[in-house]
């Protein structure tokens, strides 16, 4: 008779363990579909018409992804890509399934977490896509009256992020309008040889989501016939001012977004359509394709290439001419000002994180006063002289010098503090560091105008 040998507990609950995170990692959205009675060369047409739509950004993640109790905080640059499969339809036609996946970087109070992740899609992206499919199918099928001359335009991206001077129309916690087609000024009866009986010019049709339809006048898309011209300008002045009240709000929030501590070891994608391999070399596996401007954290360097955190465990690399990387690393990506300021120093310190905030000592110029404050560590295995600090300190106090009289932030002086246990603080007002940068101050008149604490720190017989 054969023995049985249980497996001990706690291996069974970390077998199960693995098995809810590989699910949870692994989940695919169901896809959503629409069977449609077109001809399927007809349907399998319009959905390659639209392919190029079936992937971009998100204006807002509320209203489309599915995150049950799961709140939304910490996410954004929302970005979803479509797949997109014409099937025959049993009885006739064409069926059009469409599966999306939606992914956000997610900020994590331990910016070691932080990361792109999956979220599941609640069906709203790919119904609007769709919509637009059934549109343009209506479109195909409308028939032609005789003079007129009726033209479906190239299908436009399916969602639309406002441009970065503008006001967007939509506000935090809201979601997206359906992509439907809005409907035409004029709701009047077209007249039978094919007219709008309100302009014997335009075709009636009405303008497909994503474009502006190709009217003569600039009169609101839902402006009535007969409407006053006092009414329209009531109208008009309302949405001026919700306009400039979500734009104050615009701004409100990219200031609390500045404040916020940032992590300096995220690398910056400088182009769009940049592939993350997973092994650093030519023709490797492809884990993802990054948008300009999107970030990952540096796990380290490699030669021309750069070991990135993608996701939580999920690892990629990315070649260093495709990206920029923070002046603390050199090199290429880096500024040549930023690896020529500090030749010496630079292996000897890190910068750990910057942050805009209440100047909390007790000296005078600055006291009660909003400064930058940058975090400055040792390297590991890494020691240091007073002089050496003060080089550093010098370094990256223009450096922030620069970086706020680039911004819309109004801080009086920039605080570098030293967080190591031989540490201590260096504090220069913006109006000293303008001087030392044109070269109207010395350097050691603009010690000496400058908060040292302790000044034993930083004091020495070498001279900066």
């Amino acid at each position: 008779m054969k023995k049985f040998f249980p497996f001990p507990f706690s291996v069974l609950l970390l077998f199960f363990a693995i098995l809810l995170v590989a699910g949870h990692a692994f989940a695919q959205t169901k896809p959503v579909e629409r069977t449609f009675s077109n001809p399927l060369s007809e349907v399998q047409q319009v959905v390659d018409d639209v392919k190029s739509s079936s992937s971009g950004r998100l204006p807002i993640l509320e209203g489309f992804v599915d995150v049950g109790d799961q709140p939304l905080k910490g996410y954004e640059r929302g970005y979803y890509v479509c797949t997109l499969q014409v099937l025959p339809a049993a009885k006739g036609g064409a069926t059009v399934q469409i599966t999306s996946k939606i992914t956000a970087w997610y900020t994590d109070p331990e910016s070691a977490r932080s990361g792109y992740r999956e979220l599941n899609s609640n069906g709203h992206v790919e119904t609007d896509l769709l919509d637009r499919i059934e549109d343009a199918l209506a479109h195909k099928a409308t028939p032609q009256a005789p003079g007129s001359s009726i033209r479906v335009p190239p299908v436009g991206p399916l969602y639309t992020l406002p441009p970065a001077n503008q006001p967007s129309s939509k506000t935090p916690g809201t979601a997206a309008a359906p992509a439907t087609p809005q409907p035409a000024a004029d709701s009047s009866p077209a007249s039978t040889n094919g007219e709008s009986s309100s302009n014997k010019n335009a075709p009636a049709v009405s303008a497909l989501p994503g474009r502006a339809a190709n009217t003569p006048t600039a009169a609101p898309a839902n402006a009535a016939a007969g409407e006053s011209i006092e009414s329209i300008q009531a109208r008009r002045a309302i949405a001026e001012e919700r306009a400039r009240q979500i734009s104050a709000d615009i701004k409100g929030l990219e200031e609390i977004q500045q404040n916020q501590v940032r992590p300096v070891d995220l690398v910056i994608v400088n182009k769009p359509g940049v592939s993350i391999l997973s092994k650093p070399e030519e023709g490797a596996q492809v884990l993802f394709n990054a948008e300009q401007e999107d970030e990952f954290q540096i796990l380290g360097l490699e030669g021309a290439w750069v070991h990135v955190e993608i996701s939580g465990a999920s690892r990629g690399w990315m070649r260093r001419s495709q990206v920029e990387l923070p002046s603390t690393y050199g090199g290429s990506g880096g500024t040549k000002a930023a690896a020529a300021a500090s030749p010496a120093t630079a292996d000897l310190f890190k910068v750990a994180r910057e942050e805009t905030n209440t100047f909390s000592g007790k000296w005078d110029p600055l006291q009660g006063k909003t400064v930058r404050v940058v975090w400055v560590e040792p390297v590991e295995g890494a020691s240091s002289s007073p002089a050496e600090k003060r080089k550093f300190a010098k370094y990256q106090l223009l450096k922030a010098y620069k970086d706020m009289g680039a911004s819309d932030q109004k801080v009086y002086g920039v605080v570098v503090v030293f967080d190591s246990a031989d540490g201590g603080q260096i504090a220069a007002t913006m109006e000293n560091l303008r001087a030392l940068q044109d070269g109207s101050m010395s350097d050691a008149a603009f010690w000496k105008a400058s908060s040292l604490d302790p000044p034993e720190a930083f004091q020495d017989s070498a001279k900066s």
